[in-house]
């Protein structure tokens, strides 16, 4: 009896000893249709993922929005293997305080550039960190999606 009752609350405490919180760990997802639309509401709903997915660490998101020569510098700069290792140095850097501040950032102008479907530039109302701290932003839109043009800093 002894046994059995050992053998159930070390099965327990094991358990509940690798539950892991997911608050502080980057997020995994599927994109999906978000920014696919060639048009300023598309570029709006690419760049409010852009901010939403740094507040949570969602790799997949961050990884996609950014232009592929961007992902690949920002991958050199930061040492990492890949662009999904890159974001999680980043990502680690910050605090919680400004992990969900960027999920409040307004936009104050989101356009296309007049003449062309392909590029859009995008300005928030306060300084963000993964922005660079710029107010404006460029994107472009490429392989069916608004991707930004700017490398992710802190």
């Amino acid at each position: 009896m002894r046994l059995i009752i050992g053998a159930t609350i070390t099965a327990l405490a094991t358990a509940c000893g690798t539950s892991t919180s997911t608050s502080t760990a980057p997020a995994t997802g599927d994109v999906g249709a978000v920014g696919t639309a060639q048009n300023e509401s598309g570029l709006r709903e690419a760049a409010r993922a852009y901010l939403d997915a740094w507040s949570t660490g969602n790799t997949a998101t961050i990884c996609t929005l950014l232009e592929a020569r961007t992902a690949a510098e920002f991958t050199a700069k930061v040492r990492a293997p890949d662009c999904p290792a890159a974001v999680h140095v980043l990502y680690d850097r910050m605090s919680d305080q400004v992990r969900a501040s960027l999920r409040d950032v307004q936009f104050t102008e989101v356009k296309q550039q007049s003449g062309s479907g392909t590029q859009g530039h995008v300005v928030v109302g306060a300084k963000v960190p993964v922005l660079g701290n710029d107010l404006s932003t460029d994107w472009s839109y490429k392989s069916g999606r608004w991707q930004i043009r700017e490398r992710p800093r802190e």
